[in-house]
């Protein structure tokens, strides 16, 4: 039996990560910003205060954990990117994570494990493959991801195993990006976003789950994983497959002028732009996918 933390536990990936790791019989130390939400939940989970300048309450908390999973951050899609929100997506991933590791160093017998959390956008917006050799791009969102896997890998030492994951878009039925997506064609307005040759990077939340649970398992995993399926497609192959899903009609293409004016600087990175990201580590490392491909992950999902 393991005893894990969790930040960022209360949302899709650290709630499904935390019911997995419960269900095999691992303790759960889950942080959160609200704890006083799930202190009800039927499953033997401790919610804790997530304060990452409370130094001293982490510390106990986290006291006992062989393993740390750090989910932390504000949305990405969660608002327009304005000046004011940027400094919140740093805030909330880059320092968070610096105070954490200042944390973890206090420590007399800290975890032995960190696993934390990036994004694939760390690959910045283009046409050509990338897997972990694939160098970081330049835009906002790419340098995010490089300043926050820098904050994690400080705590990397001989006694301390570190995994960063830059995930993609995680498909989950109900929260995350697939609802939104979805929508649209729900509504019989479905289409493409133009161009529609932008790569989707993708992961189904059950192969996210399953991903985290070999890491954690794992002694010889250390180093950045893609965490992405194997098949990454175009924002075409994408609509496409979610109108057949849904029997919808895919036939409005959405134009870049008005993501631009809805969404501003977040369209360009998340939207228009995008990239073709696959895991050469886990295929070398033997992991396999339970949803390879986009079609078997929605037919699941729906």
């Amino acid at each position: 039996m393991k005893r894990i933390a969790i930040t960022g536990a209360s949302g899709l990936i650290g709630s499904a990560l935390s019911y997995a790791l419960v269900a095999r019989g691992d303790e759960v130390v889950a942080f959160s910003r609200t704890p006083q939400q799930f202190q009800d939940a039927a499953a033997p989970i401790t919610w804790v205060q997530w304060n990452p300048r409370d130094t001293d309450a982490t510390r106990r908390a986290l006291t006992g954990c062989d393993t740390i999973v750090n989910l932390v951050g504000a949305s990405i899609a969660g608002k327009r990117w304005s000046a004011h929100y940027k400094q919140q997506m740093i805030a909330s991933r880059v320092h968070a994570t610096q105070q954490l590791m200042t944390t973890v160093a206090s420590m007399p017998h800290p975890p032995t494990t960190i696993i934390s959390s990036s994004g694939a956008g760390y690959y910045g917006q283009g046409a050509m493959p990338c897997d972990e050799q694939s160098p970081a791009g330049n835009d906002f969102l790419a340098r995010l991801c490089v300043d926050w896997e820098a904050a994690a890998t400080v705590a990397a030492a001989p006694t301390m195993r570190v995994a960063l994951i830059r995930t993609g878009v995680v498909l989950d039925d109900n929260q995350g990006a697939l609802p939104l997506m979805a929508l649209p064609f729900r509504l019989f307005v479905g289409g493409p976003v133009m161009p529609g040759t932008q790569g989707v990077s993708w992961i189904h939340r059950d192969d996210m789950v399953r991903l985290l649970l070999w890491l954690i398992d794992t002694p010889t995993a250390h180093g950045v994983y893609n965490a992405c399926a194997p098949q990454p497609v175009s924002n075409a192959v994408l609509s496409a497959a979610i109108a057949t899903r849904l029997t919808r009609p895919n036939w409005i293409p959405v134009p870049q002028f008005a993501l631009r004016t809805l969404f501003g600087e977040m369209a360009d990175a998340l939207l228009i732009g995008g990239q073709y990201v696959t895991s050469s580590r886990l295929a070398a490392a033997g992991f396999t996918f339970q949803y390879p491909h986009i079609t078997e992950a929605l037919a699941h999902l729906w």
